[in-house]
């Protein structure tokens, strides 16, 4: 799995994604935004890429059920990652599609990062 949980408490989830992000691991990171959306919480979500080396290919990314139902209970996401990946990981979330703040951090800015998040 290229995805690990990290952190998941008072709306504030963390991952660290390395290699290939899959499909099943977006779909898990969705079921427990889900899950703290449930709870009344809008979601602070900090990606740290690691290695990273794109997403899963043969597989459909198109479903953009939670983005539409839950796009506006995503307070703000902080993307940590080599910068080669910024503009591919900005369209990717939907950063200017959407009202949730998103930013891009290199790994020397990590806990520039976490604090914006939590802010």
């Amino acid at each position: 799995m290229a995805c690990l949980i990290t952190r998941n408490e008072d709306g504030f989830l963390s991952a660290r994604i390395s290699g290939v992000m899959q499909l099943d691991d977006h779909k898990t990171l969705q079921r427990i935004a889900r899950q703290i959306i449930a709870g009344g919480r809008k979601v602070r979500f900090l990606a740290i890429l690691e290695n990273f080396q794109g997403w899963q290919r043969g597989v459909d990314w198109s479903d953009i059920g939670f983005f539409v139902e839950h796009g506006n209970d995503i307070a703000k996401i902080a993307i940590i990652g080599d910068k080669a990946w910024k503009e591919d990981v900005f369209a990717f979330a939907g950063k200017g599609l959407r009202a949730t703040e998103i930013e891009f951090f290199t790994p020397d800015l990590s806990k520039e990062a976490e604090s914006w998040v939590l802010a």
